[in-house]
């Protein structure tokens, strides 16, 4: 399915170019998501080989005259928002420009707001009619606001548009960033959650693009500047500049559509239910153009923060914040350096979760401060100062361990929800870590040595981000050794002595030499004992046995054969259905071991009737009850087939003899000549019940005749006489009276 979803991509990118008006001379710049979230997937497919492949499709199938540009963004350096580059100038060889997209590497930040603005300056966007095509597949993460921009390019442009797609966007926020930018630049956004969607929406922003038509003035206003649309509820007015005539005028209304001659205009809007209005001065609408005007409706908002404690606390540690304010979709309170962006944030609460709210202060010492942040549009109402002072830690535990093995840690410190403690190597990131606890879990702390002998550290991480407290240890090798046989049959079991740690994960295996060292077959935990019993493997061949540490880490070896086994099985070579056989063996004999009775084609593990070959060297084996050709099997291990012996099982038939009818309970006798198996019985049943369906009935093996008694209801029955209580093999009328 993805395969044919990424051709429609393709050819959806290729018409997209393809279908731009040559008439135009417009030229476009593509701009590419190359963050590292570019790196999720899409049916199973990262979304940075879908872009690549899409971008190659169109480099082949573009006419020569078609001129395209491409820019990315986040693919050079992590952390940086000023990783924006043309990979491509407009008109660019495109063989230099299939390279440049197939060498992207996703890694960094999403400077979407900026990629856009970088895009229009490349196309003289305050010179020309320009266009850009923004594909993201997340939020900005840097300081700049998306909507703020996507007003100032409208605003400085000739006539400038921004369409963009959002590429599997989840959240309502992140659309809604991306959205903004787009209709404040008369652009559309559309979002695309599937590969199938994402060829829709390239058809819709490229191939459909609208071309010059009638003199159009597009109005909306916003809540705010650079907020939400406002969908309702507006009074529009649009007359000639200094007061002349009315030439548009609408009631209750959101966003609107008027078509108006060439001439320069004052627009006015009225939110009577806010008691808030706006306009907009000189507006200038050319012959055969299309423009759009937003307006933004100010007001007033306020808002409050307080923190308890006030003034500082220690780094990593839980705040509570009180707050008032306008509590709009959307709306937070986070903690973060003073100097940051409004935009910015470290640890956030939405004020839609509850008054007060809960943020943990940042792991560095230093002058923050707690915000209120009105989301749309983003602007901070509040703020109060806080400190985030030093805390400090000890740990004490032993100089010198043995790889593998556990060791107590007794330490001192803030003790947050999420602080940890681990060993790692000294030059590890503040991050990493190998076995860990937390601190919640108790005092002291129980961890496990590192397999690898070396110089390592012990660490308090706090809040699982910064060290503030390092032990240094040594982890000494350790040996293992193993013993058990040289040769072994195969699917046999065998006592295997051992020495080494023994710590709680240590296992003992046995596997091909070439397997990885976590591979296993049969095993047992070294916890179990000494010594410990393995089953050897099914498939004759060269293994080993293995002492793993920790499930990871190879200790000790010993090289093993596995000797092939035969079995052999001694039966009739015709039976009849369902009756009991006795099938003689000889084989290995080991306790999983079966005989059993199956259709020549079934898999090796299937069975019908079965015995293990531990309870005895003859077993009595049930036949199928359908004729038909099967085979006994000796099953090694209940996996391996290694004996068979073919048998044909012949129908089996049976007669009944009773009364045509009887009296509703009575009870009557009947005659029969059958097979007699342990488990066939004669019933009365209604003639179109289920083959192993019954009333009262009596098994065969107890003679003939049998007594049966009929049912209480009235109406036509059938005697039946049934094999196995599974099929039914003779069938008789009776009436019940």
């Amino acid at each position: 399915m993805f395969a044919h979803a990424r051709k429609f991509i393709a050819a959806a990118g290729v018409a997209a170019l393809a279908a731009l008006p040559a008439a135009a001379e417009e030229d476009v710049i593509l701009v590419l998501d190359g963050s590292g979230s570019m790196w999720g997937q899409i049916e199973g497919e990262p979304k940075i080989a879908i872009a690549r492949e899409v971008t190659g499709q169109v480099l082949d199938e573009m006419p020569d005259d078609r001129r395209l540009g491409l820019v990315a963004y986040g693919h050079n350096r992590k952390g940086d928002c000023s990783d924006i580059e043309t990979i491509a100038e407009v008109g660019a060889d495109r063989t230099a420009i299939r390279e440049a997209v197939n060498a992207l590497n996703p890694k960094g930040k999403t400077p979407l707001s900026a990629s856009v603005q970088y895009a229009a300056e490349q196309l003289r966007y305050t010179e020309n009619k320009a266009t850009v095509i923004l594909v993201s597949d997340g939020e900005e993460t840097c300081d700049l606001d998306p909507c703020a921009v996507g007003t100032a390019l409208e605003e400085a442009g000739v006539d400038f548009t921004a369409h963009v797609i959002g590429f599997d966007i989840a959240e309502e926020t992140q659309r809604a960033q991306l959205q903004c930018l787009a209709e404040n630049t008369g652009g559309i956004y559309l979002n695309a959650s599937s590969a199938e969607e994402l060829s829709d929406a390239l058809e819709q922003t490229v191939v459909e693009a609208p071309e010059a038509g009638p003199t159009r003035l597009t109005l909306r206003a916003t809540d705010l500047q650079s907020g939400p649309l406002i969908e309702a509820g507006l009074n529009w007015t649009v007359r000639q500049a200094g007061g002349g005539e009315v030439l548009f005028t609408q009631e209750d209304a959101g966003p609107t559509e008027a078509e108006l001659p060439p001439g320069v205009y004052d627009v006015l809007v009225a939110h009577p239910a806010e008691d808030l209005s706006g306009e907009a001065r000189n507006v200038e609408l050319k012959l055969d153009q299309e423009r759009t005007v937003t307006i933004a409706l100010e007001y007033d908002l306020e808002a409050t923060v307080r923190t308890v404690p006030e003034e500082e606390g220690p780094v990593s540690s839980e705040i509570i914040v009180y707050w008032t304010g306008p509590d709009r979709e959307g709306d937070y309170v986070t903690v973060v350096e003073a100097d940051a962006s409004p935009g910015g944030y470290r640890d956030y609460e939405y004020t839609r979760d509850g008054n007060p709210l809960k943020l943990r202060l940042p792991p560095d010492a230093g002058e923050y401060e707690v915000r209120y942040v009105l989301s749309r549009p983003t602007r901070v109402l509040a703020s109060v100062a806080i400190a985030a002072t030093e805390v400090g830690a000890s740990l004490d535990a032993v100089d010198t361990i043995a790889a593998g093995s556990p060791f107590e840690v007794t330490w001192n410190g803030p003790a947050y929800d999420d602080d940890w403690i681990t060993v790692v190597k000294p030059d590890a990131g503040e991050r990493a870590y190998t076995d860990y606890e937390y601190t919640r879990q108790g005092n002291p702390l129980t961890l496990k040595a590192p397999l690898e002998a070396g110089d390592y550290e012990v660490r308090y991480v706090q809040a699982g981000d910064k060290v503030i407290a390092r032990r240094p240890i040594t982890v000494t090798a350790v040996e293992a050794a193993i013993s058990g046989p040289e040769t072994a049959p195969a699917g046999s079991y065998h006592q295997i002595e051992w020495a080494g740690p023994g710590t709680d994960r240590d296992w003992i295996t046995v596997v091909k030499p070439s397997a990885g060292e976590r591979a296993y077959t049969d095993y047992e935990y070294t916890r179990k004992g000494n010594p410990l019993e393995l089953k050897m493997p099914l498939e004759p061949g060269n293994y080993e046995f293995r002492y793993v540490q920790e499930g990871r880490k190879i200790l000790a070896r010993q090289p093993i054969v596995i000797s092939p086994v035969e079995a052999t099985l001694t039966a009739p070579e015709t039976v009849d259905a369902g009756a009991a056989v006795d099938v003689s063996w000889t084989g290995p004999g080991e306790r999983r071991d079966w005989i059993t009775v199956v259709e020549p084609s079934a898999r090796e593990n299937a069975y019908t009737d079965y015995e293990y070959a531990r309870e005895g060297a003859v077993l009595s084996i049930k036949s199928p009850l359908e004729p038909g050709e099967y085979e006994y099997r000796y099953v090694l291990d209940g996996k391996r087939v290694i004996a068979r012996r073919p048998v044909t099982v012949r129908d089996v038939s049976a007669t009944l003899s009773a009364p045509s009818s009887v009296a509703a309970e009575a009870r009557f006798t009947v005659e029969w000549d059958g097979p007699a198996n342990q488990r066939d019985f004669i019933t009365v049943a209604a003639p179109d019940a289920r083959e192993n369906a019954y009333t009262d009935y009596e098994y065969a093996r107890n003679g003939s005749p049998l007594e049966l008694k009929a049912p209480a209801e009235p109406g036509d029955y059938e005697l039946r006489f049934v094999l196995d209580g599974k099929r039914v093999i003779a069938r008789r009328p009776i009436t019940v009276n």
